[in-house]
């Protein structure tokens, strides 16, 4: 008889303890799909900013990068729309971009539209890039390819105003999105 009571003692004694330690589990699993649920918005979050800023085509001069990311048409308003980040990997900089334009396959120039761009004159932070959009109207047509685009870049350092290095970067065979 004894016994019997040792051991139903020690199974209440186990079992009420038990439910304790699952009270405590239970918090602990709330915290941890909590911080699950955190970290995988944060992924996802980290993968489209990669995904947006997934270059076409990219080349580097002078110390800088030059990605074109997107080139978008838009049928209503026959225009066409090129997104670039500028990076510099040296030092900060201060540029001016001009002569822009585009050849589309048919050969037909195409000047920029200032009003509906990005300034052409950014101030480049080392590491940092930078977005930038050309937009040129009046398209005729709607070209799948744009043959060349073309841009100067004239680049003053941060440090020394007097050292100016200019470069002439072309792009060639871009596919245009339109919709």
């Amino acid at each position: 008889m004894r016994k019997i009571l040792l051991l139903s003692a020690i199974s209440m004694v186990s079992s009420i303890y038990g439910q304790t330690n699952c009270d405590a589990l239970k918090k602990e699993n709330e915290v941890l799909q909590s911080a699950n649920k955190t970290l995988t918005s944060e992924n996802e979050y980290l993968k489209k900013g990669l995904e947006i800023n997934k270059p076409i085509i990219d080349t580097e001069q002078e110390n800088s990068s030059f990605k074109i990311t997107k080139v978008e048409g838009n049928k209503a308003e026959k225009n066409i729309t090129i997104s670039f980040l500028i990076e510099t990997k040296d030092e900060n900089k201060k540029m001016t971009i001009e002569d822009i334009f585009i050849v589309d396959i048919e050969g037909n120039e195409y000047k920029i539209d200032l009003y509906k761009s990005s300034r052409p004159y950014p101030e480049l932070a080392m590491g940092v890039p930078m977005k930038l959009n050309f937009s040129f109207k009046d398209i005729q047509g709607e070209p799948l390819f744009i043959k060349l685009f073309r841009f100067k870049a004239t680049a003053q350092s941060g440090k020394n105003s007097f050292e100016i290095k200019r470069s002439n970067l072309e792009f060639k065979d871009l596919k245009v999105s339109w919709n």
